[in-house]
């Protein structure tokens, strides 16, 4: 683990640090949010949630960042990441997701409005040319936690991020509910340190100290600790040939569709089924937040001042850099 002696010391660390790159996933729509929960302001100086995810990156080495965004991520928006991120001698690429990036002529249909992307795996492979080394994946509106960035460093360092080996850091999930509505989760099944599956559950709540899931009219009672993906991914570039072949795959069915999506948990299932991939789980106790109903931004503010509080972050999140 990277040993941090002072708040400003970011570049003292292993070479190994620079060789990870972190892409942030900052093209969502967020349906339920109703706006751009990406770049809304919750910190103390008006900070997105993806800050202090940058800020953790940067204190444990990473200087390598790629943001998959939307046509609504404004150039001033893009100007603010791109000084933060080079005044700390780091590089930064933006690469904008839309239904038309990545697609085949032959999928091309002038006639054909889908408004929302294909999804998160699609979202990845359109960064492909940005990224030669393996590199983390986050969601730009969950937070993490440094933890989560110290175990990617840590898998690093060991060599045991490879063209057969991936990890990923899983969190509890009563760690991951919103006191505002349901969430859709990824249950992880996990053994001896080894993600076996991840199979999507929507509609999941808690009731009575209890959680559940509902699909269709069933509802099913469901462990409150039980490991779920928030889309924090270790990655090799070897994924991409993968992604590709499966992306066109996906397209011959639906590709006329306004809904199906190319997700990436559903890809590493596959890669861990039929082409003998391993993925290292850790098990994170940290409380996640994010932004998934427009009430969580004051659970999500709330959480950060008691992070501020207890030093975890300054105040002036980049002015001691």
């Amino acid at each position: 683990m990277v040993n941090i002696k002072t708040e400003n010391q970011f570049l003292d660390l292993k070479k190994a640090s620079n060789q990870l790159s972190l892409v942030i996933l900052a093209g969502g729509l967020g349906s339920r949010y109703n706006g751009q929960k990406q770049i809304d302001g919750v910190g103390p100086n008006q900070e997105c949630l993806m800050e202090y995810s940058i800020y953790d990156a940067l204190k444990v080495g990473i200087r390598h960042f790629v943001f998959i965004i939307n046509d609504k991520f404004e150039s001033t928006t893009q100007d603010y990441f791109k000084k933060i991120i080079e005044k700390n001698k780091a590089t930064v690429n933006f690469v904008t997701q839309t239904t038309r990036t990545n697609v085949t002529a032959k999928f091309l249909n002038p006639d054909f409005n889908r408004e929302k992307p294909w999804g998160t795996a699609h979202a990845l492979l359109v960064a492909k040319k940005f990224l030669k080394n393996p590199f983390v994946v986050i969601n730009a509106d969950d937070y993490y936690g440094k933890n989560a960035f110290d175990k990617a460093i840590d898998w690093l360092k060991s060599d045991q991020i490879t063209e057969e080996q991936y990890g990923m850091v899983a969190y509890q999930l009563v760690n991951t509910l919103s006191e505002n509505g349901s969430v859709s989760r990824g249950i992880c099944n996990i053994k001896q340190e080894n993600l076996l599956n991840v199979i999507e559950r929507t509609n999941i709540y808690q009731l009575n100290n209890e959680v559940f899931y509902q699909e269709l009219d069933v509802i099913t009672k469901i462990e409150a600790n039980i490991p779920v993906s928030m889309n924090f991914w270790i990655l090799h570039p070897s994924i991409f040939d993968y992604l590709e072949q499966k992306f066109e795959q996906f397209l011959e069915l639906n590709s006329q569709s306004l809904k199906a999506e190319f997700y990436l948990p559903q890809s590493i299932n596959e890669l861990i089924d039929n082409f003998d991939i391993t993925v290292k789980a850790n098990i994170s106790n940290e409380l996640w937040f994010g932004m998934t109903y427009p009430a969580d931004k004051a659970i999500v503010q709330q959480q950060l001042i008691l992070k501020i509080l207890n030093k975890e972050y300054p105040e002036q999140l980049w002015q001691i850099i």
